[in-house]
């Protein structure tokens, strides 16, 4: 072997080392990288904050203002109406005229009844006279018993007759006074069923008025709320003035339900009514009813379980990791729990996600991203 080719070999053997030492070192670079621990996982959480109220249960139903007292008010006598004086939403004060029918028939009757009237009273007049010459001659043996008995049952029977025409005639003349409707006491017109020119029977409706002052707030009862309602502390509040609550009193719940909506209809008396209040005005009523305590609201997404127990994730102001801890719910109210034990004010909870979380587990809170 010649020097150029002893070196050449030299050379050879020095790298083939070189490269083995490099792939060495190479590979305990990714032994000591495999060994290194993998990075903790920390999960976004949805939190609510907890705040503590007074535990009250509250219903909310709607209803509507109707008048405590609502008649339907009619002729007393039949005929053929002239005139209708008020319209729909009328104030009416007592002796008020409302509508009038045609009186000239009832005036004829009358009429006809002071004639029958006259007869009667010249009947009475001549058998006054007869009776008073019998008994003339009944003193004096003139006459016989039965002839004397048989002036005074003539008599009797013409005065009795003039007392039949006199109420006959009394009769008629208030039903002359009936042709024009009256309202009896102050209200007002919440319909109208008559028209010009209509003929009506007697006693048919023609006019519906509601009397003033008293007014109530009418809703509708579901079943399964019916059995409490009378225990609840009931309030009313009108759309029209929102924030301004009423007190009421249940006043009458109906025993049976409405056929169509199967719901049982409630009369809530105002108390005390503002000014302001209309009829047929739309309306909110609250029931509450005080259990006592406090309570936390939270959404149902919150809830877990713990040993077959609602239980929720608590995430501590000072730490970052989640804490399971048992609960009690009094209520379910749609989609929100009544929490009444477990939890203090201030306490976070997670609100999203709670059935893929571990206790322990590093988690942080996330925020809605600015838009």
């Amino acid at each position: 072997m010649t020097g150029w080719q002893g070196r050449r070999v030299k050379r050879g053997v020095v790298a083939a080392a070189g490269m083995l030492a490099l792939a060495g070192a190479l590979s305990g670079c990714k032994e000591t990288q495999s060994a290194a621990p993998p990075a903790v996982e920390v999960k976004p959480v949805r939190v609510a904050t907890v705040t503590l109220e007074p535990a009250t249960e509250t219903v909310r139903y709607p209803a509507v203002i109707r008048p405590r007292v609502e008649a339907d008010v009619g002729f007393r006598v039949g005929g053929k109406v002239i005139a209708r004086l008020v319209e729909v939403g009328s104030r009416v004060e007592p002796g008020m005229a409302l509508a009038k029918i045609d009186p000239t028939d009832l005036q004829l009757q009358i009429k006809a009844a002071e004639a029958q009237l006259a007869s009667a009273r010249s009947d009475a007049a001549n058998a006054r006279g007869d009776f008073a010459r019998y008994s003339t001659l009944r003193q004096g043996e003139w006459t016989t018993r039965q002839e004397y008995d048989r002036r005074k049952t003539t008599l009797d029977k013409a005065e009795a007759h003039v007392r039949e025409v006199e109420a006959q005639l009394r009769v008629l003349t208030n039903s002359s006074r009936y042709a024009t409707l009256v309202a009896d006491e102050a209200g007002v017109v919440t319909a109208t069923l008559v028209e010009p020119g209509q003929v009506v029977a007697q006693g048919q409706t023609a006019l519906r008025v509601a009397r003033l002052g008293a007014v109530e707030a009418v809703a509708n009862i579901p079943e399964q709320q019916l059995g409490g309602l009378p225990k609840r502390a009931l309030s009313v509040e009108l759309w029209s003035q929102p924030g301004n609550p009423i007190a009421g009193t249940l006043r009458e719940l109906s025993p049976s339900a409405d056929p169509d909506t199967r719901t049982y209809q409630a009369k809530i008396a105002l108390d005390n009514p503002p000014p302001g209040v209309q009829l047929g005005m739309t309306a909110t009523v609250t029931a509450r009813l005080d259990h006592g305590g406090m309570v936390a609201r939270l959404p149902i997404s919150a809830l877990t379980q713990r040993d077959q127990k609602p239980a929720v994730w608590v995430l501590p102001a000072s730490a970052d990791t989640l804490e399971l801890r048992p609960v009690a719910v009094a209520a379910y109210a749609g989609d929100v729990a009544v929490v009444a034990e477990g939890l203090k004010a201030g306490e976070r909870v997670v609100t999203a996600g709670v059935h893929k979380l571990d206790a322990g587990q590093k988690v942080r809170v996330w925020t809605e991203p600015t838009r």
